[in-house]
């Protein structure tokens, strides 16, 4: 073989015809699954990847999926350090149904880019991007953005699940008096956490002053910011439950430059189980979100989308699981 790999090879080395490929790797369901992955495996083992003109031109298809990052959960470089997993997960998902992600920022999107489809991350429910888009007749797929569409999905994670498994942590510790430093409330998750928080608290019988909810951006910055006024309060709360391990991160850091013992002194707790909160001093408990699930689903349901624009799916909500470490001790 010589030059640039064809279909003619594909089919040749997996003992196919070339329609047989075509269908393999178009993901038509009149091929079986070994077939398919038989012939994916020599695509990809000899580099053969189908021309994306060729194939646009005759299923008016772009074979591409826009993915939008946006920054309405704080700076667009925090924003990746948690989104950096949800987005490999979809570059790979994608990729075994043909399609390849084009990441944009909002401000980039526009009709010279022709997709397939957009998976919208980080962007406002009701940022014109998404009506821009849905006019175009673009299936939309919202990561913990509700895409108030015809053709849209939502895939995220069960928050208010994830505020009561760490609530319920901290009150069998002992603790009564706890802060929250909420997130952004533009967003699902710092809205949701919020809300649970207040809901969880009640049910659990604990007063819940306006003193002890701070409003932050998810960011480091913010925890450390709110961590200090809670501290300065007459009455110190004995635990704080963050939004996002980024403001935990801050929280430890705004404890210990008060000269207590983070983890014992005062207990904290995060949200989402960044590769940082396992290597913090303490270590973070916190609440671990499946970010590498929440891409590959994201992007099935892109496909799913692309392939029957009518179809009514579901919102997929993701379990958390509390992972505890020894930033949060018995009061």
């Amino acid at each position: 073989m010589t030059g640039r790999p064809t279909i003619k090879d594909v089919a040749e080395r997996a003992g196919v015809s070339i329609a047989t490929v075509s269908r393999a790797l178009n993901d038509k369901g009149d091929v079986s699954g070994e077939t398919r992955e038989r012939v994916r495996e020599v695509a990809r083992s000899i580099g053969y990847s189908p021309d994306r003109a060729a194939r646009s031109l005759t299923s008016h298809r772009t074979q591409l999926v826009a993915v939008v990052v946006g920054d309405n959960a704080g700076h667009r470089d925090l924003s990746l350090m948690f989104f950096g997993k949800v987005l490999a997960s979809i570059s790979r998902r994608l990729s075994q149904s043909g399609y390849d992600p084009l990441l944009l920022q909002p401000s980039d999107v526009g009709p010279e880019h022709g997709c397939d489809a957009a998976i919208i991350i980080g962007v406002d429910g009701d940022d014109p991007l998404i009506a821009q888009l849905a006019s175009r007749d673009v299936p939309l797929v919202g990561v913990d953005v509700r895409c108030e569409s015809a053709g849209a999905a939502y895939v995220g994670s069960d928050h208010a699940e994830g505020v009561r498994l760490a609530l319920a942590h901290l009150h069998a510790l002992g603790h009564r008096r706890i802060a929250h430093l909420a997130g952004a409330q533009n967003t699902v998750s710092g809205s949701t956490r919020l809300q649970e928080f207040r809901r969880e608290t009640a049910s659990l019988g604990l007063e819940l002053p306006d003193e002890l909810v701070r409003r932050g951006d998810f960011t480091s910055a913010s925890g450390y910011r709110e961590t200090c006024a809670v501290l300065a309060l007459d009455e110190r709360p004995t635990a704080i439950l963050a939004a996002s391990d980024l403001m935990a991160l801050g929280a430890l850091q705004a404890i210990r430059d008060a000269g207590l013992k983070p983890g014992s002194d005062i207990a904290v707790a995060g949200f989402d189980d960044l590769e940082a909160a396992a290597l913090a001093y303490p270590p973070l408990t916190t609440i671990r979100q499946d970010r590498n699930e929440l891409g590959a689903i994201a992007a099935t349901r892109a496909v799913e989308l692309i392939d029957d624009p009518d179809a009514a799916s579901p919102d997929t909500i993701l379990p958390v699981e509390l992972v505890v470490r020894a930033s949060s001790a018995p009061a």
